[in-house]
This record gives structure tokens, sequence and C-alpha cells, in this order.
């Protein structure tokens, strides 16, 4: 079955519910489990009127609520009774998708787990799809959890 399972995981509900997939699969499988989360730091190229300071403040916060969403995912999994591994992925000039296809690919995980937020129309133009970009992207297994609802 799995070796490796890699769980990319923001603060949604719906990657919670991606979190529980992958540890109960994890567990089924006797497979090794890494939590990820990538902070999007790209998107400060967005903000030319802001002073550095404020900007390295931004990021700083960004990176401890990345690190806080692991910690609680982590939680999740040992709630559970499975041991995660966890990386926080950051990066300047990379997008997010980018960031977790590079970490698939670094880890050799053999199946990614996502959450899917399941936005539609001009939302879905506007943001994209993480999980659909990761989907195309990866070369490996992709299991995509939809939200509740």
């Amino acid at each position: 079955m799995y070796q490796h399972i890699i769980a990319a995981i923001d603060d949604s509900d719906t990657s919670t519910r991606a979190i529980r997939e992958a540890v109960a699969l994890a567990t089924a499988s006797g497979a090794e489990l890494t939590l990820v989360h990538a902070v999007d730091e790209a998107l400060f190229a967005h903000f030319t009127h802001t002073t550095l300071a404020n900007r390295d403040a931004v990021e700083a916060a960004l990176i401890n609520e990345g690190q806080t969403v692991l910690d609680n995912a982590a939680q999740i999994a040992a709630d559970a009774g499975m041991t995660a591994k966890t990386r926080l992925l950051t990066s300047r000039h990379q997008s997010t998708s980018d960031q977790v296809h590079q970490a698939v690919q670094e880890l050799g995980g053999d199946l990614l787990v996502v959450g899917s937020h399941g936005r539609r129309g001009v939302q879905r133009l506007i943001l994209g799809s993480v999980a659909e970009r990761l989907l195309k992207k990866v070369g490996i297994s992709v299991l995509i959890v939809r939200g509740a609802g």
C-alpha cells in the first residue's frame, strides 16, 4: 500500500478533514505521515508600498501561524495514536503549490492528501485551485478531500 503519506494543510475545516483522512490511511497501511504547511510569501510582491519593518512583521506572523497550524495538526494525529512529522515550507519566490510539489519530491511521498475548498465561478477564477495545480504537478497519487456540505 502506501509507504509515505504527505498531507498539505492549512487552517481550514476542510484541511482538518484531510488530516483525519491522512491519519486513517497512514494507520491502516503502516505508512509514515508528514504534514506540510506552505507560507505563501510570494504574495508580498504585491505590497510595494509596505515598509520593510511591516513586511518583516507580517512575514514573521505568517510563519508563527503556520507553525501553529502544523502543531495543531500533529496533535490531531497524536490524539489518533499516530506520530506525524511536520515541515513548514516558506519561499519568497514560489507559490504554495510549487512549495508543496518540491516538498513531495524531497520527501519521497507516494500519496499526497489535500483538502479542497470547492470554490466555484469567479471566486475560483480569481483564487485558482491549489489542489488542482498539485494534481497536475506532483506525479504521485493525490487524494482530494472535499469539505462537508
